[in-house]
C-alpha cells in the first residue's frame, strides 16, 4: 500500500491550521474541537471517507473504487466518487478503501455511508399497519418498534430503505 502523499498532508494542514492556543485547546477539548471541524459532504461519499475537505484534495477519480466495489455503489461525479444506494445496500466490505491509492478513503476513517433513514408519511407502521421489515433487515438493529432511530448504532447500509416495499424511507446524508 502506497503512503500518503504530498497533497493529502498539504491538504490536511491547509484545512487544520493549529496555534500553540489551538493545540493546547486541543488537548484540553478534543471532542469540542472535533465537532466544529467536521464539515458537510457536498455528495454522498463511499465509507471509509475522509472529511470532505481531504477528500477533496486527495481523491483523483483514478476509479479504482469503482472498479473494487462488488455491488456497483460507486460512480465518478466531477472526478470524485461517490455512493448510491438506489438499488442495492452497502455492506461496508472496506474494498473501495484498499484499492484507494491517495487514502481518500481509508480503512482508518469512519466505518460509515453518513445516509440516514427518514420515514415518510407512507410508511405502515405510521398508519397503524403491521410491518417490521425495516426493523428486521436492518443488521445494526438500529430501527425502533416505534421508527426511533439510533443514531449511534446506524451505519447508513441502506438495508432499510431496500426492505421497504411500499417505498417510505428515503436515505439522506447526516451533516
Amino acid at each position: 500500500m502506497q503512503g500518503k502523499n504530498e497533497q493529502y498532508y498539504k491538504a490536511y494542514l491547509s484545512y487544520n491550521r493549529i496555534s500553540r492556543r489551538g493545540l493546547l485547546r486541543g488537548v484540553f477539548h478534543p471532542i469540542e474541537r472535533a465537532e466544529r471541524s467536521r464539515e458537510s459532504r457536498l455528495a454522498p461519499r463511499p465509507p471509509f471517507a475522509a472529511e470532505e475537505n481531504l477528500f477533496l484534495a486527495a481523491c483523483n477519480g483514478c476509479g479504482e473504487c469503482v472498479v473494487a466495489c462488488p455491488y456497483n455503489l460507486i460512480r465518478l461525479s466531477g472526478q470524485k466518487a461517490v455512493l448510491e444506494l438506489d438499488y442495492a445496500a452497502c455492506d461496508l466490505c472496506g474494498k473501495c478503501a484498499e484499492s484507494c491509492a491517495t487514502h481518500a478513503l481509508h480503512p482508518a476513517f469512519k466505518k460509515d455511508t453518513e445516509f440516514r433513514p427518514h420515514f415518510s408519511e407512507n410508511c405502515l407502521l405510521k398508519q397503524n399497519q403491521a410491518c417490521t421489515l425495516c426493523q428486521e433487515s436492518c443488521p445494526q438493529q438500529a430501527i425502533s418498534a416505534d421508527l426511533q432511530l439510533n443514531h449511534d448504532l446506524c451505519n447508513g447500509c441502506g438495508e432499510c430503505k431496500l426492505s421497504c416495499f411500499v417505498s417510505a424511507i428515503q436515505l439522506t446524508l447526516t451533516n
